[in-house]
């Protein structure tokens, strides 16, 4: 199974590092995307096509890989129209399941 990850960022001049995602999912399941271990929530934005959901795992790396992790739904649920929410920063890693195309951003 394919993973994917978030990308890291930091401004000039400052020690605190962000990491980013953003895609759009279009009538499919993202892959996986890997959260880092900063011990903060994850903020998630979701652009519905006709609607969209953003589940969550707390499962491992390797169930993740194995097509075997347990997946919850996110806070919001399904979602028809723009919505952002939170996810703990335990969570291990996020997919996106979209009805029609739906764009997501994530930020750690």
């Amino acid at each position: 199974m394919t993973i994917q990850e978030m990308r890291s960022e930091s401004l000039p001049q400052r020690t605190d590092v962000r990491w980013f995602h953003s895609a759009t999912v279009t009538n499919a399941t993202s892959d996986p995307l890997v959260l880092p271990s900063i011990g903060r929530e994850v903020a998630v934005a979701v652009s519905p096509g006709t609607n969209a959901l953003v589940e969550f795992t707390l499962s491992s790396y390797a169930d993740i890989e194995n097509d075997t992790a347990a997946w919850y739904d996110w806070p919001s649920g399904t979602v028809t129209s723009d919505t952002a929410d939170t996810i703990t920063g335990a969570a291990s890693a996020l997919r996106l399941t979209s009805t029609g195309a739906s764009a997501w951003e994530v930020t750690a």
